[in-house]
């Protein structure tokens, strides 16, 4: 769905905004960020009011490079999610079952390339990516992309049909001293048909580590009281554009995102 020209001029605003934000830090290319990859890694989300951003970047920022790539830092993520028609693996992750999967499609705009991904969260807590290139994207599951689910999935449904768009712009820090990628979600918008669903006043922040431990970021996150937690962006999007979705057990985070959400 094209976006809007006053939505464009709003989402640019913040996007400058964003970079200017990111000027103090050192820059790192995609080439010199192997070790941060973290394809097998734990994952610890925070969530919190845009306003927070700049003291929170600020006092980070002796202790991070930014990724840059062709002079940009912040890039646009559409990601496409499939999941059953019963809504297997959202209601996975309502029940906290480990052992569950994602499955999506993104497009990495601004170097327009394309892959095909699967998530395992196993019973370890860790998340396990695989993934592979495509030359494009749709609503429909390529045979390449079918074979990735066969060998990654020993259980793969075969139902699989998708279910939201997500849309967002991403910057990432890399830790200067050891393997620990930080990445900072803004402009978050879903879509599904005709229905849609923005939250334009939070940041969704994720500490993705090879083996948890105290990095300058997770201490901040601490001292200035922000909890660790909050939904994956799938299933707050479900939660937003389908009025049917089982949602009681995430009501109370549900509220709590809404209410950082206000203006």
């Amino acid at each position: 769905m094209p976006l809007s020209l006053e939505k464009k001029n709003c989402l640019n605003v913040c996007i400058d905004m964003n970079e200017r934000l990111l000027d103090p830090f050192s820059e790192i290319s995609l080439n010199n960020i192997e070790s941060a990859r973290l394809m097998n890694r734990v994952d610890t989300k925070y969530i919190f009011r845009r306003e927070n951003l700049a003291e929170i970047l600020h006092k980070i920022q002796p202790y991070y490079h930014v990724l840059q790539l062709q002079s940009k830092r912040v890039f646009r993520y559409d990601t496409l999610y499939f999941d059953t028609p019963e809504r297997l693996f959202y209601n996975q992750h309502v029940c906290g079952k480990l052992n569950r999967y994602k499955i999506r499609t993104r497009h990495y705009v601004e170097t327009n390339t394309n892959y095909f991904e699967v998530k395992w969260k196993n019973n370890k807590r860790r998340t396990i990516k695989k993934r592979i290139e495509l030359e494009d994207i749709s609503e429909e599951i390529c045979p390449q992309s079918r074979l990735l689910l066969h060998q990654t999935m020993t259980d793969m449904p075969l139902d699989l049909e998708p279910a939201i768009w997500v849309y967002y712009h991403r910057f990432t820090l890399v830790n200067k001293q050891t393997p620990e990628r930080l990445t900072f979600d803004i402009n978050l918008w879903f879509r599904w048909q005709n229905y849609s669903a923005a939250y334009p006043h939070i940041i969704i922040a994720e500490a993705k580590q090879p083996k948890l431990f105290q990095s300058p970021f997770v201490s901040l996150m601490k001292e200035i009281g922000v909890r660790e937690g909050g939904l994956s962006k799938y299933c707050l999007g479900l939660l937003n554009l389908d009025p049917a979705i089982k949602s009681n057990l995430f009501k109370p985070m549900l509220t709590r995102i809404n209410q950082l959400n206000d203006q």
